[in-house]
C-alpha cells in the first residue's frame, strides 16, 4: 500500500427528526457489524480494519463564487432547535468509535483511503505542533482568496455509509481564528454519474451537504452543481443559520457533530454536544431559488443531493478573508450519532 506524506509549506417549534425505513436498514446494518468491517486508516493500536474502504437570503449573497461575509439578520429571533439524542457512550482504549475513522497518527495521509485536491493557494499537512488527540493532526492552509481549497476525500467509504443516509460525522476542529467569510469545513456528496470523482474547481461535478462557517459563525447547507432531476441547470443553494451570537471558537478544538440525511432531505449540526444548527423543510434561510412551501427545494424534499457516495474535509473559501488555518483531528463517520471523546483537549 502507497502512503505519501502531503507537507505544508514551511420562536419556531423544534421537530425531532424521524428516521426512515432506509435509515433503520442502515441502522440494522451497523448493529451487525463486526470488527472485519470496520475502516480505519489509521495505525494506531486497537483499529482494525477491512470493509469497502472510499427563506430569504442575507444581502448581497448571490451564489457560490459571490463574497459571503453578509450576516443572517440580527433582528430574526432565535431558532429552538430539536432535542438532541442522548449522548452516545465513546469507544475506549483506542478501538474506531463507527464505521470509519481517521485520527493521522501515521504521520501522513494513505493515498489508498484519500484523495487530495487542492486550489489556488490552498495546501494540506499532517502535522505535531497543534493536535487534538495522540501526537498529530491534519492542517489545512489557504492565503484567503476566494476559491482558494485544500481537501481530503474518501476514495472509497464503507458501503454502510452510502445512499440517502442518515449519516453522522464527529470531528475536532481548530480555528486558528475567527473570520467572516463562507469556509466549508466537511461535506458529503455524490456525482450524478458514478463513475466520475468529484472535483473541486469553479465548474464543481457534483452535488453535496456541507457544515461550514459563515460570517464567524456557522452554516448547513447543500450546494447543487449536479442538480437534480427536475431541477434547471445552473447553481443551486439553500441553507440555514443558528443565532449569530454563536460564533466559531478561536484558538481551542472543538467537537463538532453533525447528521446529514437525503431521505428526507435535513441536516443537523452539534458543537462540543449543544445542537446549534438544523436544516430541514422548516428552518431555511438562505434559497438561491425558488422552492413551495413545506419543501426543501421546487417541492421536493427528499433526494436533493443523490445520496453520499464520499465524504471531505479541509476547506474551500467562499469569499476572501484573512489567511485560513484550520486543523482536524479525530474523524469518525457511522450510521449513529459518535459523541465527543471523554475530555476536551487543551487548547493549542
Amino acid at each position: 500500500m502507497t502512503r505519501v506524506s502531503v507537507l505544508l509549506d514551511a420562536p419556531r417549534a423544534p421537530r425531532p427528526f424521524a428516521g426512515t425505513a432506509a435509515a433503520a436498514a442502515l441502522l440494522a446494518l451497523a448493529s451487525g457489524c463486526t470488527a472485519g468491517n470496520v475502516f480505519t486508516s489509521s495505525g494506531s493500536g486497537g483499529h482494525a480494519s477491512g470493509g469497502d474502504a472510499a427563506g430569504a437570503a442575507p444581502a448581497g449573497r448571490t451564489g457560490a463564487d459571490a463574497p459571503d461575509d453578509a450576516a443572517p439578520s440580527p433582528d430574526a429571533p432565535p431558532m429552538p432547535l430539536a432535542d438532541a439524542p442522548s449522548e452516545p457512550a465513546p469507544a475506549a482504549g483506542g478501538a474506531c468509535a463507527g464505521l470509519f475513522c481517521e485520527d493521522f497518527e501515521q504521520g501522513m495521509l494513505d493515498t489508498a483511503t484519500w484523495s487530495v485536491q487542492m486550489g489556488g493557494a490552498g495546501t494540506v499537512a499532517v502535522q505535531q505542533d497543534i493536535v487534538a488527540h495522540g501526537k498529530f493532526a491534519y492542517r489545512v492552509h489557504g492565503s484567503g482568496a476566494s476559491g482558494d481549497f485544500a481537501m481530503i476525500i474518501t476514495r472509497n467509504a464503507p458501503a454502510a455509509l452510502r445512499g440517502a443516509g442518515p449519516v453522522y460525522g464527529r470531528a475536532y476542529v481548530y480555528a486558528a481564528a475567527n473570520l467572516k467569510s463562507h469556509i466549508e469545513l466537511g461535506f458529503a456528496g455524490s456525482t450524478r454519474d458514478p463513475a466520475q470523482p468529484p472535483l473541486i474547481n469553479k465548474g464543481m461535478n457534483f452535488n453535496y451537504m456541507e457544515f461550514a462557517e459563515f460570517a464567524g459563525s456557522w452554516q448547513l447547507g447543500f450546494d447543487l452543481f449536479d442538480p437534480a432531476p427536475g431541477v434547471a441547470r445552473g447553481f443551486v443553494e439553500e441553507a440555514s443559520y443558528p443565532p449569530a451570537h454563536d460564533k466559531v471558537p478561536a484558538g481551542t478544538w472543538s467537537c463538532i457533530e453533525w447528521e446529514f440525511g437525503d431521505d428526507p432531505t435535513m441536516m443537523v449540526l452539534w458543537v462540543d454536544g449543544k445542537q446549534l444548527d438544523q436544516f430541514d423543510v422548516q428552518h431555511i434561510d438562505f434559497s438561491s431559488t425558488g422552492r413551495t412551501a413545506g419543501s426543501v427545494l421546487n417541492g421536493k424534499s427528499a433526494g436533493i443531493v443523490g445520496g453520499f457516495a464520499f465524504f471531505g474535509f479541509g476547506f474551500h473559501s467562499y469569499g476572501g478573508s484573512a489567511a485560513v488555518d484550520r486543523y482536524f483531528d479525530d474523524i469518525v463517520l457511522d450510521t449513529k450519532r459518535v459523541g465527543c471523546l471523554p475530555e476536551k483537549p487543551a487548547g493549542g
